[in-house]
């Protein structure tokens, strides 16, 4: 059995090869975009293809001979056009399933997001599997919520096995979790916290991801079904932000209340494109450390078994380790 992991030198796909080879999974492709060194994946016997999946032409063929595929490969940044999120996430996606029913593939996992769900009002209700979603006009989480979609219905129609994940943020070594507020800590601008950071910043260990990933790969009861991963940390965004900034001796304090960071968001995002600069605050970022994203991981856990058995300050440390 072969498994393709789109995406491989990410964060998710790199963690997925990793628990696959220790599980004793050997026969595994991967696509990469960028041109870089993948001796360390070469040395671990990986089929690699480089491959930019937004193209069609580069996605042909490459699904051949793979009875599982694992799409994780997705435009994480936090600013973009509707027209960019879609390709990358709907489009890309659409060319990947094609060749997937070219190909027979028995079993196609979709990263998608714990974004999807930013629409729903936590005072309301903690969203589970079943809870209907919201669009909320952030072109990122919306594209994945019709991708979602996308998956569901083409995979229905054509009789393969279709798993949606939905992870929250994802942190490890080379996070957009972590790289971006890095950078941003040594802006003009800055970081700056969201009401405090008083939200809960519901992170997931890349790890702890990629071994749900495989109980979903593993399990026939996963098979047409949705879940949601989040760790168990208790952990707010001024916590996490801190412990951050600590690693590299900063602190962060200042903070911005969430609707007059949202409004600064909307207007950046008018601004700054027309100077041809990247915003230095997002729509997107200010949803996801200013508002509860909480979600039940009830069903992931009950269902598959899954749980959290990296801690935070394990996960933390490895980060420090990838920094120093």
């Amino acid at each position: 059995m072969k498994i393709l992991i789109t995406g491989i030198t990410g964060l998710i796909g790199k963690h997925l090869m990793q628990v696959l080879l220790e599980n004793n999974y050997t026969s595994v492709k991967g696509t990469y975009h960028s041109s870089k060194n993948i001796d360390e994946f070469l040395q671990k016997n990986m089929e690699m293809v480089q491959a930019d999946i937004t193209q069609p032409k580069d996605v042909e063929g490459i699904c051949k001979d793979c009875t599982i595929v694992v799409h994780t490969a997705a435009r994480v940044i936090d600013f973009g056009t509707k027209a960019q999120f879609y390709e990358a996430h709907y489009d890309a996606t659409h060319s990947l399933l094609q060749d997937a029913k070219k190909h027979n593939v028995q079993h196609f996992i979709y990263i998608s997001s714990v974004g999807v769900a930013s629409g729903i009002d936590r005072n309301k209700t903690i969203p589970n599997e079943a809870t209907p979603l919201i669009k909320t006009g952030v072109h990122y989480d919306d594209a994945k919520i019709d991708t979602e979609e996308l998956v569901k219905n083409f995979c229905t129609d054509n009789s393969i096995f279709y798993t949606i994940i939905r992870p929250s943020a994802v942190i490890g070594p080379g996070s957009v979790w972590v790289v971006e507020p890095l950078k941003r800590m040594d802006t003009a601008f800055g970081l700056k916290l969201i009401d405090n950071g008083k939200q809960p910043a519901c992170l997931l260990d890349a790890e702890n991801l990629a071994n749900g990933i495989f109980l979903c790969m593993t399990k026939k009861i996963a098979h047409n079904q949705t879940y949601f991963f989040m760790d168990d940390w208790d952990v707010t965004w001024k916590q996490y932000f801190s412990d951050l900034a600590a690693i590299k001796n900063k602190t962060v304090t200042a903070s911005i209340p969430y609707k007059v960071a949202y409004f600064a968001a909307v207007v950046a995002e008018f601004i700054f494109p027309l100077f041809g600069k990247k915003p230095p605050i997002a729509k997107k970022s200010v949803q996801a450390t200013g508002i509860n994203r909480t979600i039940s991981t009830q069903k992931a856990r009950t269902e598959l078994g899954w749980k959290s058995q990296i801690n935070y300050a394990t996960s933390m440390q490895k980060i420090k380790e990838s920094i120093i």
